[in-house]
């Protein structure tokens, strides 16, 4: 059974992650799931992309039991990581406009996979939030670098630093959902918008992308990289026993 469903609705092409029993977490299995799916927009017939999730969660995030059972192989665990992050920003760069259709709560990672996203509609039920904190991590698939382009510096900061969830609706107030709707329209409100979208002028959306996708600082990408790869780090030594690199000031 593969833990990513794709499935053509039109023009559209969805991918629904389907672990609902983890949360629909990112393990190694969904990571190779949207990768397929991302790889499905080289398609001409393709002409959107739709990710969502099965049951309650759209995304939980990065799977925390497959990358603790890496920390002793701490280059296997960054390759996992960065797996995830070149995923993020393989769907920023997409060739055609993406939509996350927000069934249920995006946490961490899954909050990161919206943020990737050119659209984003949640249910009404949905919870958002980064909450790298609430489990002792830092985010590496570009929350600090998506977020306060998507909703400002301040409320970035204060979703980052206290762990807090939005509601559907206050996720509309603040800019980081376009949408929220009734649970059991979602799927319906998506397929028009996606159809509305294939409807259009394939060359003029291109270029469109282009110009409506904001371009964070590369650095900013690059300073989310090495924190992360510091955090992981000093685990690793923790949980081996060895002693981590001194870190140095930026």
């Amino acid at each position: 059974m593969t833990s990513v469903a794709l499935t053509r609705r039109g023009a559209a092409l969805w991918a629904r992650i389907d672990r609902p029993g983890a949360g629909n977490a990112c393990d190694s299995t969904v990571l190779a799931g949207l990768e397929r799916w991302l790889a499905g927009a080289a398609d001409p017939d393709v002409r959107v992309l739709v990710l969502t999730g099965t049951g309650r969660s759209f995304c939980a995030g990065a799977d925390l039991a497959e990358a603790t059972g890496l920390l002793g192989d701490l280059p296997a665990l960054l390759a996992h990581l960065d797996r995830g992050r070149r995923l993020v920003r393989g769907i920023r760069a997409a060739p055609v406009p993406t939509v996350a259709a927000v069934n249920g709560a995006a946490f961490g990672g899954g909050l990161e996979l919206l943020l990737a996203c050119d659209l984003a509609v949640a249910a009404d039920s949905a919870r958002l939030g980064d909450r790298h904190l609430a489990v002792g991590q830092v985010p590496g698939w570009g929350s600090s670098v998506l977020l306060p382009l998507a909703v400002g510096h301040a409320f970035a900061r204060r979703l980052l630093i206290t762990g807090e969830t939005w509601s559907a609706d206050e996720s509309v107030r603040r800019g980081l959902v376009s949408a929220a709707v009734p649970d059991d329209r979602l799927v319906g409100h998506v397929d028009a918008l996606a159809d509305a979208v294939a409807a259009l002028d394939a060359a003029a959306v291109r270029r469109m992308l282009g110009l409506a996708r904001p371009v964070p600082d590369e650095a900013a990408w690059d300073r989310e990289w090495a924190t992360l790869t510091a955090h992981v780090t000093a685990q690793a030594a923790v949980r081996t026993g060895s002693t981590p690199p001194a870190e140095t000031p930026d």
